[in-house]
């Protein structure tokens, strides 16, 4: 079985108050995902949720990164959102053949966000969840099977599994049933660090999936180095358990017309150089519980 590992990045790869700060002032927008690539290790793409991309979008982003670099890529909301998961199997083909499989080795988790107006409804869930497809291979059938398109270049792509992760906003899913709904599925429950927002700490699935607020607003300095370490002995406790880890710090001030917050890279790659060096002494006492 290959060892666990880390993988520590940021939502999204383009923030304007990273000018300077983590990226050279003068860098084209153009090489930015190179610059971002050659120090971080993963990122969350974040404009899938917006609108769907094309081929040609996942084929140079692909180019611009490193062997090791993962991208997680959110789920279109015309799946999540617009028609949440009710007869949405047209649009989810849409959304895989949109280009997201092209990324081969270098696709992580797939990130199904739902609204805060989406409840619990087992049966929908279940549903849902049983359809989605694990590996390369169910994708291409799924497409095939509900309308889409499977190209030359899709149909190349090699075989591997594909992860799922779900984050919810509603207080609904605050259950036992929607855990083990979970569990059966493999599909990982989304930790955060919210404070309006449901926060749910479970292992569902191989690997832990965290998006952590790292805004202006409540971190205005970013993470202190306690906080970071508290960090990474949560991360070490996890791979010791045998699940990777994909860690993302978000901005959602930017996301609110508030002004953004230039910590997220930086502490991204301070974290990820916490958790590469020394595991904690045994029964070290961890003060968080955000996730």
């Amino acid at each position: 079985m290959p060892e666990a590992r880390a993988l520590i990045g940021t939502s999204a790869w383009q923030k304007d108050a990273w000018d300077g700060p983590f990226y050279p002032s003068d860098l084209a927008k153009t090489k930015k995902l190179a610059y971002f690539a050659a120090r971080i290790s993963t990122v969350e793409v974040n404009s899938t949720w917006r609108g769907l991309k094309t081929p040609s979008n996942f084929r140079a982003w692909h180019d611009q990164v490193p062997e090791h670099f993962v991208f997680a890529v959110k789920a279109w909301r015309g799946i999540t959102h617009d028609r949440p998961l009710r007869g949405a199997e047209q649009e989810t083909a849409v959304f895989l053949a949109s280009g997201p499989l092209l990324l081969g080795e270098k696709l992580g988790p797939l990130l199904w966000q739902f609204p805060e107006s989406f409840g619990f409804d087992v049966d929908v869930l279940d549903g849902f969840l049983g359809s989605l497809p694990r590996s390369v291979g169910e994708a291409r059938q799924f497409i095939d099977r509900h309308g889409g398109s499977v190209d030359s270049e899709l149909a190349a792509i090699p075989d591997r599994p594909l992860r799922h992760s779900i984050e919810v906003r509603n207080a609904g899913f605050l259950q036992p049933g929607y855990l083990e709904l979970l569990r059966h599925h493999r599909v990982a429950a989304v930790a955060t660090n919210s404070t309006s927002r449901p926060v749910i700490d479970a292992v569902t699935a191989d690997f832990v999936y965290v998006r952590f607020d790292d805004g202006l607003a409540r971190f205005p300095h970013g993470q202190s180095e306690e906080q970071l370490a508290q960090h990474a002995a949560r991360i070490h406790d996890r791979l010791a358990e045998g699940l990777d880890v994909f860690f993302y710090f978000d901005d959602p001030d930017s996301t609110k017309g508030l002004k953004g917050s230039s910590h997220p890279p930086l502490d991204a790659i301070e974290l990820q150089r916490l958790v590469g060096g020394e595991p904690p002494a045994p029964g070290t006492t961890l003060q968080t519980t955000l996730w």
